[in-house]
């Protein structure tokens, strides 16, 4: 929904705006330009912009899931 949306880019402090329509009621979004990792915890795990390569994210990614462990339960 709209109102979960708000509450995700709230959350991961993300800007987001859709911009005027046209005349066929299409609109560009406007958005923070930013890739977020998030373990299979839920938690956030690294963010990635532009400055990044391919490569890097990649390597990046790979090293999140080498090196994840699971919180303990309780």
């Amino acid at each position: 929904t709209p109102e979960q949306v708000r509450a995700a880019a709230g959350a991961f402090r993300v800007y987001v705006s859709a911009g005027p329509r046209d005349a066929d009621g299409d609109y560009v979004v406007d958005h923070s330009v930013l890739t977020f990792l998030v373990g299979p915890d839920g938690l956030f795990r690294d963010c990635y912009g532009r400055s990044r390569t391919a490569e890097e994210l990649a390597s990046s990614v790979r090293g999140h899931m080498q090196s994840y462990e699971p919180l303990p339960a309780g």
